[in-house]
C-alpha cells in the first residue's frame, strides 16, 4: 500500500525538504543508536502517526516526528501502513527505556471502579459499540476519574504496535487527555470543558470540581457544527458560557474558525499550555504549544 507522505526535516532550526515525513526534528542530544536511554510516546491515527522522543531523567524532550498517510477506514488498513512505515525508519525498532502509544477509536465505554469486572468487559463494550469477534477489548485504569476505560483494538494493529517494544504500554486517546483535565481541575472550584480537536472530529471532557462529567467524541463538518456540539453538551450538565472556561488544544491555529466561534458563544476560551514541568527542544517552537497536547500528556497520565 502506498503512503501518501508531506516531509520536512530540521536539525533544531534548519528545514530540509524530503520525501517522506510531515515534520520531524532532533535535539542533538538525541541519538538514534543509543534509544535505550529515552522514552518514546507515540498516537496512532487514522491519518497521522506521531511520536516524541523524552529524556525522563531531565524530564527534557528532545525529537519530534509526524507521518502523514492515506486515511486508514479500519485498524486493518492502519495496521499495513504502520507496518511498511516502521520498516522503512528502522531506529524506530532499536528499543527504548519505555514506549507509551494512544491509538484513536471511537468503539469505547467508561465504566465506574465500583462497578468494573474485568471477565464482563467485551460484554459491556459490545452493548455500547458494534464489536468483531476478533478485536482485542483492552482496559485503561483512570486513576483521576476512578473508572475503567474498555476500548477494542484490531489484533493485527496490536501486533504491529509490538514491534516498538515486546510490552508497549496501549492507550485509548482519551485516557491522557481525561486525566489531565481532572489534574487541572483538582482543588478548584470550577467547572471547565476541555475540547481536543482533530481532523472532522473532537474529544469534549467536561469536569467539575475533580470530578468527571463527561467525555465523548464528536464529528463535525463545520464551525456551526462545532459550537453547536460544545454548547449542546454545557446545556445538559447546565454549565453557563459565561462562567465555565473552554480549553481547547489540537491542531488548530488560533485564528481559525473553530477559535473565533468558540469565542464568539463561550466568555472564557483558553488554548492548552504543555506541562511547565518538561523542557522542550527548540524545534517545538515550530508550533503552538496547544497542538499535539495529548501527546505530550500520555507519558505522565496514563
Amino acid at each position: 500500500m502506498n503512503l501518501l507522505f508531506d516531509y520536512y526535516i530540521c536539525n533544531m532550526s534548519e528545514l530540509t525538504r524530503l520525501p517522506g515525513q510531515q515534520i520531524s526534528f532532533r535535539d542533538n542530544a538525541m541519538d538514534t543508536t543509543a534509544t535505550e536511554k529515552f522514552c518514546l510516546v507515540a498516537q496512532c491515527d487514522r491519518e497521522r502517526f506521531s511520536l516524541a522522543v523524552l529524556d525522563n531523567l531531565t524530564n527534557d524532550f528532545l525529537a519530534f516526528e509526524s507521518w502523514n498517510y492515506r486515511k486508514a477506514v479500519t485498524q486493518l488498513q492502519l495496521s499495513e501502513q504502520l507496518d511498511r512505515m516502521f520498516t522503512d525508519h528502522p531506529w524506530l525498532l532499536n528499543g527504548f527505556k519505555r514506549v507509551d502509544v494512544i491509538i484513536t477509536t471511537e468503539k469505547f465505554t467508561l465504566v465506574p471502579s465500583s462497578l468494573f469486572d474485568s471477565s464482563s468487559a467485551r460484554e459491556v463494550l459490545s452493548f455500547n459499540v458494534p464489536l468483531q469477534d476478533n478485536q482485542i477489548v483492552r482496559t485503561d485504569i483512570l486513576r483521576m476519574a476512578d473508572a475503567r476505560m474498555i476500548y477494542a483494538i484490531d489484533p493485527k494493529l496490536e501486533k504491529v504496535l509490538n514491534r516498538l517494544a515486546p510490552s508497549p504500554r496501549i492507550r485509548h486517546h482519551l485516557t491522557p487527555l481525561i486525566e489531565k483535565a481532572l489534574s487541572q481541575s483538582k482543588n478548584k472550584n470550577n467547572k471547565s470543558i476541555a475540547v481536543h480537536i482533530r481532523q472532522g472530529q473532537f474529544d469534549l471532557i467536561a469536569v467539575e470540581n475533580g470530578k468527571l462529567l463527561l467525555a465523548n467524541v464528536f464529528e463535525y463538518h463545520s464551525p456551526e457544527d462545532f459550537i453547536y456540539y460544545i454548547l449542546f453538551a454545557a446545556e445538559q450538565l447546565r454549565l453557563n458560557p459565561e462562567e465555565f472556561e473552554l480549553n481547547i488544544s489540537g491542531e488548530v491555529e488560533q485564528d481559525s474558525a473553530l477559535i473565533k466561534i468558540a469565542g464568539k458563544y463561550v466568555r472564557n476560551v483558553i488554548l492548552a499550555k504543555r506541562e511547565s514541568g518538561h523542557r522542550f527542544a527548540k524545534g517545538f517552537d515550530q508550533f503552538p504549544e496547544h497542538f499535539h497536547f495529548n501527546l505530550f500528556a500520555l507519558h505522565f497520565f496514563a
